[in-house]
């Protein structure tokens, strides 16, 4: 068998993934339950004596201007959680019982005449044996893409292993929509725009897998790309999107599968905490051409337009205007774009999402907030100062609830403080890190555990971020490497060019020629491009990448990523924990003070540590591990070749220098300022190499 083969095939509709209960995450799967249903005995929907859907909407979610979220995430955030959504859960179909939503005489946007008779449409729903069903398969199977039954797979599928699509690289049409595997893909421009990036990907590994083994079948070439494009699905979740919402730590490493869990969605995650992302939305889509020029979209003139995708430059577009604009902060708010004009203006198709969120958790049984967050283990909140900290808020959420338990999950859930260094408060961080351990646990079929992709291959998948999806499948030209992060951009020509970045986080790209980027304060993106350019993060966590040329390159302030890309580059760490890349090149690597990380990449490169305890790893080509007196710090050397790398020594010797063979690898130690470990080098090889220090 290939080493590039995948062993088992995932099963497109998921059933039988667990061999002991097959139904588990499979396509019309119930949806599970963590707290007891709200629903009456015989099926009536929950919050009877709640307030009116509306009525909270208006009081609580209308939103005047713009908040930007704590962290600075861009409208990333919500794209690829709208993209991740899609892969998770879409509830069964409408049953035939309306419950519609009673307008509040006098709203200013459903009944400006005071009528009294105006209400948004609802429909509640269908049952089935008690259930309500997940109408796509629960796992992070990448099933947006490829489609979650054996029909849906073979349709979207074409000769050689690839996906269809147009012969100029775009989503085939279906009707009003797209050939793809959700059919919610064409309800807005930037989410047809993942779609189309995450099918372009699947082709283009295919490609490559056929190059690399001719012999692979057109079934062996299509299951490998999907296990990849899986991957990298997974990786992006959780090292990207997941941190910024319930904080780095929360997670945890991957502990193998468990046949014991059950990955189904819990009720509670997408009927109320997932929609968290609606409150992210902004009022437009910001649009940013190559040449720096912006635009703006409507939120309300972007849904339901597949012809917009296939204007000029649309996604690179969007993509920019994205990574560009943050979106809005995590709160009981909603732009008015959906609050009172989704699909249409009020009275003519329009509806309010915040009010639709509301009422559909209450057809689905969503337990209220204080009965979820005991069945959580949390406690209950006696008075609304015990949901926010925000006094204006709690006034707000007693006004229109009058009592905390009668505030539905999504409201209370949305009103929380933020916890555990993420944007998300206590409730729904704990909701989400139940549903996301399970997907993770419960798949038979998680990369991280899966048979068939190499190691080395399977780390490079784990360590792509979404940046790179996009810059090779698109025509984007550069991006900043985190996206998740809004940054200012600011693009140079092809000739010699000086940007400089303000207080805030700066994405800076030279283009060609030798150019002078300099971030000052803020975590700034610099990106140098092709030419002999000079790079300086300056304050901030900054990440600087030299591109092509001779360059040379400083972070500054702050913990720095700093890459020197193709050239003769000389780079310098700075003041604090840094880390610092050569790539290919003869490189000059400077550490500075802190806790540094380098590697040299390709080519003989020279590697000082300076101040601090350093890791230091040369790469191909015979290095230079520089290290001078006068710096205090323990240095280990990861890959220290005898005979070919070498150690220089300089400046006076204070103390005597001594050398030993530890657990580690062999030490030198003057005793008091500075030691160096070679890892796995003995003392017996090191003599008989022939090497010296100095």
């Amino acid at each position: 068998m290939s080493s590039l083969q995948i062993g088992a095939a995932r099963p497109a509709d998921g059933y039988a993934a667990h061999s002991e209960n097959p139904t588990w995450g499979a396509t019309g799967t119930g949806l599970l339950h963590l707290a007891p249903s709200g629903l009456t005995s015989d099926g009536g929907m929950a919050g009877a004596d709640r307030p009116n859907p509306r009525e909270i909407s208006n009081i609580l979610s209308a939103q005047d201007g713009s908040t930007a979220n704590a962290a600075g995430a861009s409208d990333f955030l919500w794209i690829w959680g709208q993209f991740l959504d899609h892969d998770l859960s879409l509830t069964g179909a409408e049953s035939e019982t309306g419950a519609d939503i009673e307008v509040p005489a006098g709203d200013p946007f459903f009944d400006p005449f005071g009528t009294g008779d105006a209400v948004i449409p609802f429909t509640r729903v269908a049952q089935q044996d008690g259930e309500y069903l997940n109408e796509i398969t629960a796992f992070i199977d990448a099933s947006m893409i490829y489609g979650s039954t054996v029909e849906t797979v073979a349709a979207m599928r074409d000769e050689g292993g690839r996906l269809r699509m147009t012969k100029d690289g775009y989503l085939d049409r279906d009707g009003d929509g797209f050939l793809t595997g959700d059919v919610r893909a064409a309800e807005n421009v930037a989410l047809s725009s993942m779609h189309t990036v995450f099918t372009r990907e699947h082709n283009r590994l295919v490609g490559e897998l056929a190059a690399r083994d001719p012999d692979l079948t057109d079934d062996q070439l299509f299951e490998a790309a999907r296990a990849r494009v899986e991957a990298l699905v997974q990786s992006v979740t959780f090292k990207e999107f997941l941190p910024l919402l319930i904080g780095q730590d929360a997670l945890g490493a991957y502990q193998g599968y468990d046949p014991d869990v059950n990955p189904g969605i819990a009720i509670e995650f997408s009927t109320a905490v997932f929609r968290l992302g609606h409150t992210l939305l902004p009022a437009n889509l910001q649009l940013v051409a190559a040449d720096g020029t912006a635009g703006l979209l409507a939120l309300r003139d972007a849904f339901f337009q597949p012809h917009l995708l296939k204007e000029p430059d649309m996604i690179e577009n969007v993509m920019r205007g994205a990574a560009t604009q943050a979106s809005e902060a995590v709160d009981t708010m909603v732009v008015e774009d959906v609050r009172s004009f989704l699909f249409g203006p009020p009275g003519a198709g329009g509806l309010d999402l915040a009010a639709l969120n509301i009422q559909r958790g209450r057809d689905l049984g969503v337990a209220s907030y204080n009965d979820l967050r005991e069945a959580l283990g949390l406690g209950r909140a006696e008075n609304f100062s015990d949901i926010t900290q925000d006094a204006g808020l709690a006034a707000r959420l007693e006004e229109a609830y009058g009592e905390t338990d009668l505030v539905d999950a999504w409201v209370g859930g949305l009103a929380e403080d933020p916890t555990g260094g993420g944007l998300l408060g206590e409730t729904f961080t704990t909701v989400m890190v139940d549903q996301f351990t399970r997907l993770r646990s419960g798949d038979p079929f998680w990369s991280e555990g899966r048979e068939g992709i190499p190691t080395s291959e399977l780390k490079a998948l784990w360590d792509t971020n979404l940046s790179e999806i996009i810059l090779r499948n698109t025509d984007i030209g550069a991006i900043q490497k985190d996206i998740f992060t809004a940054m200012d951009r600011a693009a140079g020509t092809i000739g010699d060019d000086t940007l400089e970045g303000g207080a805030g986080r700066d994405f800076l790209f030279g283009s060609d020629g030798a150019d002078s980027l300099a971030g000052r304060a803020g975590g700034d993106d610099l990106q140098g491009g092709r030419g002999k350019d000079t790079l300086a993060g300056n304050q901030g966590d900054d990440c600087l990448d030299g591109g092509a040329g001779r360059d040379r390159l400083n972070g500054g302030f702050g913990e720095d990523f700093i890459f020197g890309g193709t050239g003769k580059d000389n780079i310098t760490g700075g003041q604090d924990n840094d880390s610092l890349s050569g790539g290919r090149g003869m490189d000059r690597l400077s550490g500075n003070k802190g806790n540094d990380t380098l590697d040299g990449g390709l080519h003989a490169d020279t590697l000082t540590g300076g101040t601090g305890d350093d890791l230091l790893t040369g790469g191909a080509g015979g290095d230079c591990f520089l290290f001078r007196t006068r710096h205090h710090g323990d240095d280990t050397i990861t890959d220290f070749e005898l005979g070919l790398d070498e150690i220089k020594v300089t400046g006076p010797m204070r103390h005597s220098l001594s050398i030993e063979d530890t657990e580690g690898g062999l030490k030198f130690s003057d005793g008091a300022n500075w030691s160096v470990l070679l890892e796995d080098i003995s003392m017996g090889d090191w003599f008989q190499s022939g090497d010296s220090l100095f």
